[in-house]
C-alpha cells in the first residue's frame, strides 16, 4: 500500500531556529511521486555507489545525476574536487571485510553496532568514532520495510531544524554486497541468549543501506562518562485526566509493569520521572537526578556525579526538546486527528534517547539526541490512541492503590504529581487486577471487594497473570492501608 503521508520536504532556512520556532507540517499532499522515487531508487543507487568510485581518500563513491539529486535533497555536501575539478556528492560505502565487534544496543525497531573496518583499508579513518545503526525486523528473513532515504530526510528537514547542535550525527552509508548482514545477524544469534526477552529472536533486515551514528561512549575512560536515558513526555499529555496522579509517563510505566510481566524488567520508581527530574518541589527520592543514572549513586565521586546530574535537566537541550514537544502537541493522543502534520512529530520528540557526556575533570554535560525515526500515523494512529484510553480507563493515571486478591499494594511508581497536594483533593482510586482465566464481570454486585474499601471508591479492573504481580509487588504490599488524605502520600517521602 502507498504511503499517503511521505517524507518532510526540504527547509529553505539556512539558519536554526530557535526553540520557540515552529516545524512546518513535514508532509504535504501532492509530494507522493517523491515518496516513490526514493523507494524504487534505493536499489539503483546502491548500484551506482558500487559501479562508480572515484578513488578520493575518503572512498567516495561517484553517483549517477539522479542519484546525486537525491542526495542533494538529503542536504549532502560535495567531497574533495576531483582531477577535473569537479564537485561530487558521495555516500561512504562500507569497506568490504568489515566486522561487527560488538552490540551496543537495540530497540523494537533498530540495532546498533560497534564495527571493524578491515585495518589496512583507506576508508577507515573515514569510520572512526562512528557506530553502525540498521532496522530490525520481527524474523530472520521477514521482509524489511524500513526506508533508510526516508527516515534520513526525515531527520535533516524535520528534526535538525528545531533541535539543530543537539541532535547525533548519523550519515546514510552504502551496505551493498559488503555481507555485513549476514554478519551482524551471526552475532545476534550468538548472543541471543544474553538479549531481553522481548528482542530475543528478532534480527537486522536485508539492506543496500545503514545508518553511521556518532558513537558517543567514551574512547578513554578518564575523559568522560555516558549517561543513556530516554526523557519521553517532559509535559504531561494534554489529553490526561485533570485529577490524574501520575504523569503520562509514570502511569505508562505502571501499565507496562503488570502488562509485560518479563522478569529482567526495571520497576517505575527505578526510572526517572520526566516531571520530577525538572521540577524542585518535590521529595528529593522522586526528583534525585540519580533516578537518570543508578548506577552512579554509588561511585566514590558522588558529590561531582550529583553535580553533573543536577545541570542535565536544566540545560538547554532539554530545554529545547520539552519546548518542542509542547508547541507540537496542543490536544494530546486522545483527541489528536491522523490528520495532523504535527503530531507524529511531537511523538518522535517523546521517543528519542538522551546522551549525556559528563566530562571527569569538571561537571560539565554535553547533551545530545539520537533515535529520531519518523512514526507513520496510518501504523501508529490507533496505537497512540488506545494506550491512552486504556491508561484513562483502567486508572493508571488516577489510581493510587492496587488491589489483587484481597490485598491492597501501593503503585511501584515515584511521580512528581503524586505528591502534589491537587493530588489529595479526590476520591480514592483503585486498580482492581484479577486473573486473566477470571471472567471480568463487569457487575460489582458479582465480586467482593474487602470490607475496607472506602465508599465512593473508584474501581478499575485489568486483567493479567496475578500470581506474577503479587511476586512483583509483595514488597509494596499494605496490611492496612491508610485511604484518608494524609495517608496517600508514599510513606517516608
Amino acid at each position: 500500500m502507498a504511503l499517503h503521508l511521505v517524507p518532510p520536504q526540504p527547509s529553505t532556512e539556512e539558519s536554526v531556529p530557535n526553540q520557540a520556532a515552529v516545524a512546518e507540517p513535514c508532509f504535504h499532499d501532492n509530494s507522493s511521486d517523491l515518496t516513490r522515487t526514493l523507494v524504487s531508487t534505493q536499489g539503483s543507487l546502491a548500484e551506482a555507489v558500487e559501479e562508480h568510485d572515484c578513488g578520493c581518500d575518503d572512498d567516495g563513491a561517484w553517483l549517477t545525476s539522479q542519484d546525486m539529486a537525491i542526495l542533494k535533497v538529503l542536504g549532502g555536501e560535495p567531497c574533495s574536487i576531483n582531477s577535473s575539478g569537479q564537485h561530487h556528492h558521495c555516500l561512504k560505502r562500507l569497506p568490504t571485510g568489515t566486522k561487527p565487534v560488538k552490540l551496543v544496543g537495540e530497540g523494537s525497531a533498530n540495532a546498533v553496532f560497534e564495527i571493524k573496518v578491515p585495518p589496512h583499508d583507506r576508508a577507515g579513518r573515514s569510520f572512526k568514532g562512528y557506530l553502525l545503526r540498521v532496522a530490525k525486523v520481527p524474523s530472520m528473513g521477514a521482509t524489511p520495510t524500513y526506508n533508510y532515504i526516508f527516515q534520513q530526510q526525515f531527520l535533516q528537514t524535520a528534526i535538525r531544524p528545531i533541535l539543530g547542535d543537539h541532535v547525533v550525527n548519523q550519515e546514510l552509508v552504502v551496505l551493498h554486497k559488503t555481507g555485513i548482514i549476514q554478519e551482524l545477524n551471526n552475532l545476534l544469534r550468538t548472543i541471543n541468549h544474553t538479549r531481553k526477552d522481548k528482542f530475543k529472536g528478532t534480527y537486522v533486515g536485508e539492506t543496500d543501506l545503514g545508518f553511521l551514528v556518532e558513537d558517543m561512549r567514551p574512547q578513554d575512560p578518564e575523559t568522560f562518562t555516558l549517561v543513556e536515558f530516554k526523557p519521553k513526555w517532559l509535559s504531561q499529555s494534554p489529553s490526561a485526566p485533570k485529577n490524574a496522579v501520575r504523569c503520562r509517563q509514570c502511569a505508562m510505566e505502571l501499565r507496562n509493569l503488570v502488562k509485560d510481566l518479563s522478569r529482567n524488567k526495571a520497576r517505575p520508581e527505578q526510572k526517572p520521572c520526566p516531571l520530577a527530574l525538572i521540577s524542585s518541589d518535590s521529595p528529593w527520592q522522586v526528583r534525585s537526578p540519580f533516578r537518570m543514572a543508578p548506577h552512579l549513586e554509588n561511585q566514590g565521586s558522588k558529590d561531582f556525579y550529583l553535580e553533573a546530574l543536577s545541570s542535565i535537566p536544566t540545560h538547554p537541550a532539554i530545554r529545547d526538546l520539552k519546548a518542542q514537544q509542547d508547541i507540537h502537541d496542543k490536544v494530546g493522543p486522545l483527541y489528536a486527528t491522523m490528520s495532523d502534520p504535527f503530531f507524529p512529530l511531537a511523538m518522535t520528540l517523546r521517543d528519542c534517547t538522551c546522551f549525556a557526556q559528563i566530562y571527569n575533570c569538571t561537571p560539565s554535560v554535553r547533551i545530545r539526541f539520537g533515535d529520531f525515526d519518523w512514526k507513520d500515523p496510518q501504523v501508529k494512529f490507533e496505537t497512540w490512541r488506545g494506550v491512552e484510553e486504556e491508561l484513562i480507563e483502567k486508572g493508571f493515571y488516577t489510581a493510587e492503590w492496587i488491589l489483587c486478591d484481597g490485598a491492597f499494594y501501593r503503585p511501584p511508581t515515584l511521580c512528581l504529581l503524586e505528591h502534589m497536594s491537587t493530588a489529595l483533593n479526590k476520591d480514592t482510586g483503585i486498580i482492581e487486577i484479577r486473573d486473566l482465566k477470571e471472567s471480568l464481570n463487569p457487575d460489582p454486585s458479582q465480586h467482593a471487594f474487602p470490607l475496607h474499601v472506602p465508599p465512593g471508591a473508584k474501581m478499575h479492573r485489568y486483567q493479567t497473570n496475578t500470581t506474577v504481580v503479587k511476586r512483583i509487588l509483595e514488597s509494596y504490599k499494605e496490611d492496612t492501608p491508610d485511604f484518608t488524605k494524609a495517608g496517600r502520600k508514599r510513606p517516608g517521602l
